[in-house]
């Protein structure tokens, strides 16, 4: 399960802001935004209800519970037009969401050419499953 600190950190960087520039859009400290996301410290209720008015998100999203799931699908039907997203794409994007080094990769594959592109995929699906098996 997700952290509170996690997808806070997600949401943010979603954002492109700073631990910073969300610390001025709160009237908080910027310790207090890293405490949060690093999970020393939890956010007080008014703080919590702001950072959900803020992302546009429920506390239950926040917090890591089951509504997590739909407001992820949600935004990604929202963002991509996507509809019947399997569990498999969903972990996959949730994944992606939370690694910017990742996330940047798969941004310039999905930029190269195809016949490029493609025989990039099936290396790096070769390699991924090799690992997989060793573990």
């Amino acid at each position: 399960m997700t952290t509170l600190g996690e997808t806070l950190k997600q949401l943010r960087k979603q954002r492109r802001w700073t631990q910073e520039r969300l610390a001025e859009q709160l009237n908080v400290s910027r310790s207090q935004i890293s405490k949060w996301e690093n999970g020393s410290l939890l956010p007080d209720v008014q703080s919590l209800e702001k950072l959900c008015r803020l992302f546009g998100v429920s506390a239950d999203f926040l917090l890591g519970g089951e509504a997590r799931r739909r407001e992820l699908l949600r935004e990604v039907a929202d963002q991509y037009g996507a509809v019947g997203v399997s569990d498999t794409a969903l972990t996959a994007f949730s994944y992606l969401l939370q690694n910017e080094e990742m996330s940047a990769a798969i941004y310039t594959l999905a930029k190269l050419p195809d016949k490029k592109r493609k025989h990039i995929e099936t290396m790096i699906a070769t390699i991924i499953k090799e690992c997989s098996e060793l573990l």
